[in-house]
């Protein structure tokens, strides 16, 4: 049996302003891999989200030194990568633990995180991490080579080696759910914007993506191939979170949701016969629900849905290889408004190529669309995606400040978009004044509030906005 730690390094604070509108959230990836490594390995596995449980560099010190792992595993995505670097310097100071990174960041650029940090890392984990890290953690502990385990990248004395790629996992049921035993839940709160109930639970019912979106990172962990959990295995952890945690309202983090109709009504229905009265998010593509399966899923508890509508501009929907159009985004909004549901809507500016004309169509635009609440993001190129490609090509991987490709940041990283950077922001800040000034809008948006909490969490989250839109003018 090994000890095996794992961290989630800290993030919030690259928010800036916005950072007290953002929310906590339990680390569900690691949440998968620690159950499996406990159900499967039979290891002794701890987690660690220090932002939600209020640890510092200095407290995770002293628990690495006192709980000495054998393995720790750390995950990162790209404005958190340089944090998760200096934990594995605290690792490696501090214990003679292996250390393994993974995540979709370390996933895109292995081969540049083991080269510049060939003193930390010794593995990195590319691509679905629970059978990769349950095999790793077993070499390890064996003293055992890891010549034959896919999926990997790891220091061979003096050199780097990169195994086969690790086929993704079919039989989605067949991993445990997060162990969220691991860390109190009451810990985690969501986004401002999403908060209706305090005890509130983020849930992961699919992998994969068939769209084709530029932008998109999420694709380097998961792939292409939309693979589901089963409705029965959604309904008996959607009870055990009500059962055992308490929820009252669930955040389903799918990339989407709404893909599989069979298996929507499925659940859907399962909610309804269970009579699990949890109110619950989900994101959806405009092409993919009509007026019956949204009826469907407000009965079953859906009373908040959002949508990425991009850019009103064909042209600069097809660059992000969305297939969608704007009547189709117009369409579906009103369809969900008008049966009561709170509807989000998610557009981006700086596309490559994209004009000043065109970013101010898309404000105009989403005024007609007329969500609850509309978000107006600048392009984050990740890498591993094709923007990141056009932006980033030339230049060199250690000379990138990776703390700046926040989706919701102050900062835009776009240094040869057709706008400046600071123009980009300032349109961002005239977006949302011109959105959220609006009586109308403020109106539709108390009408669907429920709670005391979600009221005081909508005045918390228009202050933090607020702050941000004036640092975008400022700057």
């Amino acid at each position: 049996m090994a000890k095996v730690m794992l961290l989630s390094p800290p993030y919030i604070d690259l928010y800036g302003q916005l950072s007290n509108a953002a929310g906590k959230y339990f680390p569900l990836g690691l949440g998968y891999i620690a159950s499996f490594l406990r159900r499967y390995g039979n290891h002794d596995v701890q987690i660690f989200e220090p932002e939600a449980q209020f640890l510092t560099y200095r407290d995770l010190e002293i628990l690495i030194r006192e709980y000495q792992p054998d393995v720790v595993g750390l995950t990162c995505s790209t404005p958190n990568y340089f944090r998760a670097i200096k934990l594995a310097t605290i690792a490696r100071a501090n214990s003679h633990a292996k250390i393994i990174i993974g995540g979709v960041h370390a996933s895109a650029i292995p081969e540049f995180i083991i080269k510049q940090h060939d003193d930390l890392i010794d593995c990195v984990v590319i691509g679905e991490g629970e059978q990769t890290m349950l095999e790793v953690v077993n070499a390890y502990e064996n003293n055992n080579n890891l010549n034959g385990i896919t999926g990997i990248l790891y220091r061979d004395q003096t050199e780097t080696v990169r195994t086969a790629d690790r086929p993704f996992i079919e039989n989605m049921d067949s991993l445990p759910f997060p162990a969220r035993d691991l860390i109190d839940q009451s810990l985690f709160t969501p986004n401002l914007h999403n908060a209706r109930h305090r005890n509130c639970v983020t849930l992961l019912t699919s992998r994969g993506c068939p769209f084709n979106c530029s932008f998109c990172a999420s694709r380097i962990v998961s792939g292409k191939k939309y693979r589901m959990h089963s409705a029965e295995y959604v309904l008996e952890e959607m009870q055990m979170l009500k059962t055992d945690y308490h929820a009252r309202q669930l955040l389903i983090t799918d990339d989407t949701f709404t893909i599989n109709h069979e298996r929507l009504e499925k659940i859907c229905r399962g909610m309804i016969d269970r009579k699990l009265h949890l109110d619950w998010f989900c994101f959806s593509q405009v092409n993919v629900v009509n007026r019956e399966i949204l009826l469907m899923m407000k009965k079953a508890g859906c009373y908040n849905i959002g949508f990425g509508i991009e850019s009103v501009d064909e042209t600069i929907l097809k660059k992000l290889g969305k297939s969608i159009k704007p009547e189709q985004a117009l369409k579906t909004v009103k369809l969900a408004r008008n049966i009561g549901m709170k509807t989000q809507a998610f557009y981006i500016f700086g596309t490559p190529g994209e004009t000043k004309q065109q970013m101010e169509e898309t404000i105009r635009f989403s005024k007609k669309v007329g969500s609850t609440l509309a978000f107006f993001n600048v392009l984050v190129p990740y890498p591993g995606t094709r923007d990141f490609q056009h932006f980033f090509a030339d230049t060199p991987l250690d000379q990138i400040d990776w703390e700046k490709f926040v989706a919701i940041g102050e900062q835009c990283t776009l240094t040869n978009a057709n706008l400046s950077a600071d123009e980009i922001e300032a349109l961002m800040a005239r977006a949302n004044l011109q959105y959220y000034l609006n009586p109308k809008r403020i109106v539709d948006l108390l009408f669907h509030i429920r709670t005391f909490y979600e009221l005081s969490n909508y005045i918390k989250g228009g202050i933090s906005l607020l702050r941000q839109i004036l640092t975008w003018f400022k700057s």
